[in-house]
């Protein structure tokens, strides 16, 4: 986006907000778009991948917005923290936040009690990237595809489990959402963190593991000691095109269940200034080397279209929902 409608975008905007939000959006030709540096807030540590993905963002956006924009991160409470931060902020376009989709979609279902409401308090901005789950077997488990697995799972019920990297984990969702359309019995085992999992799935500990495709892209490759049994999603991965999708394999109702990284805002934003927003984020991830920093983390680039993006906010909210009463309820203090 150019700093012409970055401008334009922004005066329009200033008659919609506050006098501290006005006077931020204030801006002429030879001169920042912003008078304040910006900021992204991440809900992760510093280091890990979706910290990586936030920073090369920050720097992209920085150039069309003509002022910082920095990375805070905000770990703790499975994310809270960092939304409450930026539900509590100024609707001026200076505080994002990059989430992962069950942060805003899934969490609401799990915790009783959440300072605010993710519907109604925050403002989808873009969608960065899409990620499928994978369910991993170790190499040595006779179980080739998803069918013999099942078949396995039904001649011993009770005494098969499958790991994940944490108790209302999306893995943990997806693991139980496939017991469910499978009509097997799998022992649920929490760890904290894919890595563990896996670790446990090699050493035989566990049946199976459903993790994101990027923590077990290394665990994948020819000669592995694991095997992907089937990935969410409707298509294939690229790097793994012999991984079937649960569609593929007779379950169509784990398609919809993938993982999802988007940017959000306060409520009450511009229309103006959040498409303003809009443009510059959907521009930088037309670059090549974003596009290469979400595959390293297993992600493809997401849908640049907000309206599509906002819907699938809505609709994921109320397809995890329903998805968790249906196994009966799943509480995260």
């Amino acid at each position: 986006m150019t700093k012409h409608l970055w401008i334009r975008a922004a005066i329009c905007a200033a008659g919609a907000m506050s006098l501290q939000a006005a006077a931020w959006a204030q801006a002429t030709p030879a001169s920042a778009t912003l008078n304040k540096p910006g900021r992204i807030v991440v809900t992760v540590p510093p280091g890990g991948g979706i910290d990586t993905i936030a920073r090369r963002l920050a720097t992209k956006v920085a150039a069309a917005m003509g002022q910082p924009v920095i990375v805070e991160n905000r770990p703790g409470a499975s994310g809270v923290l960092g939304v409450d931060n930026i539900v509590r902020s100024a609707p001026d376009g200076s505080s994002l936040i990059l989430a992962a989709g069950s942060t805003i979609t899934v969490l609401p279902h799990l915790m009783k009690k959440l300072p605010y409401d993710a519907t109604k308090d925050l403002t989808p901005i873009a969608q960065i990237g899409v990620t499928p789950l994978v369910m991993l077997v170790n190499a040595d488990n006779p179980s080739k595809t998803v069918g013999e697995f099942v078949a396995a799972a039904k001649a011993r019920p009770g005494t098969m489990s499958y790991g994940s990297y944490g108790n209302g984990t999306l893995g943990h969702l997806i693991g139980e959402a496939f017991k469910h359309a499978a009509g097997v019995d799998l022992v649920h085992v929490p760890y904290k963190g894919c890595a563990a999992a896996i670790n446990d799935l090699i050493g035989g500990q566990v049946s199976a593991v459903v993790c994101d495709i990027g923590s077990s892209a290394a665990f994948l490759q020819p000669g592995s000691r694991l095997r992907g049994l089937a990935i969410t999603g409707t298509g294939r991965v690229a790097a793994f095109p012999a991984i079937p999708n649960f569609p593929e394999a007779g379950y169509p109702t784990l398609g919809p269940l993938v993982g999802w990284l988007g940017i959000f805002g306060p409520a009450h934003m511009p229309k103006p200034l959040v498409d303003a927003l809009t443009a510059d984020f959907a521009n930088a991830m037309k670059t090549d080397d974003m596009r290469t920093a979400l595959a390293q983390i297993g992600y493809d680039i997401g849908d640049p279209d907000r309206a599509r993006f906002t819907r699938t906010v809505r609709d994921d909210t109320v397809l995890w929902g329903k998805l968790i009463q249906s196994i009966g309820g799943i509480a995260v203090e």
